[in-house]
């Protein structure tokens, strides 16, 4: 699989013209709601990874020098993995107040994704999200794109 170095993103579109992969939020009480669209499996993890990077306060390039690390999970389903995902990097942020913001995507697959990162280290823990919750989530496919739904816990 070829690897590449994903940007980060911003824009709202239909999914029917949405031509690089996207992401928008919606409050609801002590929750955040967040939708993914992209075109592929990689694409959608990413981009989750980086609306949770900017949930988080960390915005702009990360510097080149910066060490890169290896993220892997594993679920039963893409939607599953999106939650391991998303609670993988949350963990991290928490533990180690690490963020990522750069990825090579390794493996994108439906029960396994694996990618390098690229992050910051902030002085303290980013502790706005507590974790990605499996209520309301959904991960479907319509016109050759994928859409996720995920309620952050906050």
């Amino acid at each position: 699989m070829a690897r590449k170095i994903v940007p980060v993103t911003r824009g709202r579109m239909t999914m029917s013209a949405c031509p690089v992969p996207e992401h928008e939020f919606g409050e609801h009480r002590g929750e955040e709601r967040l939708i993914v669209r992209a075109a592929t499996l990689g694409d959608a993890l990413v981009e989750a990874a980086q609306a949770l990077a900017e949930l988080q306060g960390v915005h702009g390039p990360v510097a080149d020098q910066s060490p890169w690390r290896t993220i892997e999970v594993t679920a039963a389903d893409r939607a599953g993995l999106l939650i391991e995902w998303l609670n993988e990097l949350i963990f991290l942020a928490e533990s180690e107040h690490w963020v990522p913001m750069n990825f090579m995507v390794e493996a994108a697959l439906p029960t396994r994704f694996r990618a390098r990162a690229q992050g910051v280290v902030l002085p303290v823990a980013p502790s706005r999200i507590k974790a990605a919750t499996w209520h309301g989530l959904r991960f479907d496919s319509h016109n050759g794109m994928l859409e996720a739904e995920v309620v952050l816990d906050v």
